[in-house]
C-alpha cells in the first residue's frame, strides 16, 4: 500500500484530480484614496468647464480724516494705506472688488476597457474561484478603470483639447495645477501667476528631509489661507519613509570631526504598554504648528505617466473635486461569433478650486 501511494504521488497513478482551493488571490489591489477622497461635483455641461477663483486685498493700517469727501475715481492698486486709498492725497479710491478673480478651466477625459470571453470559456469552462468569466471581467475591469482614473489625476500632465477628433480630450491633472510656476503660453488651463501653490519642498531629497521642511510647508499654507487645518497627503512610498525616519536615528557631522559621522538616536515616545512585545514604528500622522497631514502611502503618484516614490500632494479635499460627465458605465457590445463582449466607460474631470490652498512635496530620491 505504501508503494501505491508513493507511485501516486510521483505522478505513475493515472487519473489522479489537481486539488485546487475556491480562490483566486490578486496580490495587485492597491487601493485609489484620491478617487475615493475626492468630491463629486456637479455633472460637467460641456467638454470645457469652467470656475473662478478669487483673493482678499492686502490689509491697510491708515486711517481716514474726519469729513473728507470720496474720490469718484477708481483706484487701481492698494497702496497698503486703507481700501484703495493714496497715500499722499488721503482720499478713498474706489476699488472693483472683483478686479483678482480669475477664471480657471480643465477639460474632460473619457476612461475606457474594453474585454471579450470567448463562448467556451463563458458557458464551458468551469474555474476554481470563478463562477461566471463573463461577471469576473466586469469587476476587474471596474477596478482597472478605477485605476486608470487615479493616476491620470495623480500624473502632471496638462490639459489638451480634440483636435478635430485626432487626439483625445485630456484633463489637467493635479500635479500640472501645482507646480505651474513652469507652465509657458496662454492657453485657457494655465493657472493664473497670482494662484501659484506656493507651498512646496523641492530642494530636500528623502534622505535629509527634516521635521522643518514638513513644518514649512504647513506655515506657507497658513499664510495662504489663515487657517489651522487638517490635511491629506497622499505620497510615494519612498516619501512615506521619509517621515517615519523622523523617529530613527540620525546621522550629524561636527566642526571637529569633519570626516567622521556621529549617530544619535532620538527620544522616542511608544504609547503601548510596557510589557508589550510589540514594537511600533509608523507615522500615520503628523502634526504641526500649523495643521495636521494625514498620510495616505500612494502607488499612483506619477511624472510623465511613470510612478515616482518621492511625490506627495498636502491635499484639503473640499478644494477637490471629480466632475463625472459618466459615471462608469458597462456597455454591451456586439457578439459575431466570438463571444460576448464588454464596454466599461467613464467621463471625468479634474477640479482643483484654487491651488494656492494645496501643498507639494517633489523630492530627489
Amino acid at each position: 500500500m505504501a508503494l501505491l501511494l508513493e507511485r501516486g504521488y510521483n505522478g505513475t497513478q493515472s487519473g489522479g484530480r489537481e486539488d485546487l482551493s475556491n480562490l483566486i488571490a490578486n496580490v495587485d489591489a492597491r487601493s485609489t484614496p484620491f478617487t475615493s477622497m475626492a468630491k463629486k461635483g456637479k455633472k460637467p455641461g460641456n467638454a470645457l468647464m469652467s470656475w473662478q477663483m478669487d483673493a482678499m486685498e492686502t490689509p491697510g493700517v491708515g486711517g481716514y480724516v474726519d469729513g473728507t469727501d470720496v474720490s469718484m475715481v477708481e483706484g487701481v492698486t492698494n497702496s497698503g494705506v486703507g481700501q484703495g486709498e493714496a497715500a499722499s492725497a488721503k482720499n478713498v479710491l474706489f476699488v472693483n472688488p472683483a478686479k483678482n478673480r480669475v477664471l480657471a478651466s480643465n477639460y474632460v477625459q473619457m476612461f475606457r476597457r474594453t474585454f471579450r470571453i470567448s463562448s467556451l470559456a463563458n458557458e464551458i469552462q468551469v474555474v476554481a474561484g470563478v463562477k461566471s468569466e463573463l461577471a469576473n471581467g466586469i469587476a476587474k475591469k471596474l477596478v482597472e478603470l478605477k485605476r486608470d482614473m487615479e493616476m491620470t489625476f495623480l500624473n502632471d500632465g496638462d490639459a489638451q483639447a480634440d483636435a478635430g477628433g485626432t487626439t483625445p480630450y485630456l484633463t489637467k491633472a493635479l500635479g500640472s495645477f501645482l507646480d505651474a510656476d513652469g507652465e509657458t503660453g496662454t492657453c485657457p488651463q494655465q493657472v493664473n501667476s497670482n494662484f501659484y501653490c506656493t507651498a512646496r519642498e523641492a530642494t530636500a531629497t528623502t534622505a535629509n528631509l527634516t521635521e522643518a521642511n514638513v513644518q514649512d510647508v504647513l506655515k506657507t499654507l497658513f499664510e495662504n489661507t489663515g487657517t489651522i487645518r487638517d490635511y491629506d497627503l497622499l505620497l510615494g512610498t519612498t516619501l512615506k519613509r521619509a517621515f517615519t525616519n523622523f523617529t530613527q536615528s540620525v546621522t550629524s557631522t561636527t566642526a571637529a570631526e569633519a570626516t567622521i559621522d556621529v549617530t544619535a538616536s532620538p527620544i522616542k515616545t511608544f504609547s503601548q504598554d510596557a510589557s508589550s512585545k510589540s514594537y511600533i514604528n509608523c507615522i500615520d500622522l503628523f502634526e504641526g504648528d500649523f495643521g495636521r497631514l494625514r498620510l495616505h502611502p500612494s502607488t499612483f503618484i506619477a511624472r510623465a505617466g511613470s510612478i515616482v516614490q518621492t511625490v506627495g500632494y498636502v491635499i484639503p479635499f473640499d478644494q477637490a473635486e471629480i466632475r463625472y460627465g459618466k459615471l462608469p458605465q458597462i456597455k454591451e457590445l456586439t457578439d459575431n461569433g466570438g463571444g460576448p463582449a464588454r464596454l466599461i466607460e467613464a467621463v471625468a474631470a479634474l477640479v482643483v478650486q484654487n491651488p494656492k490652498s494645496f501643498g507639494i512635496f517633489d523630492l530627489a530620491s
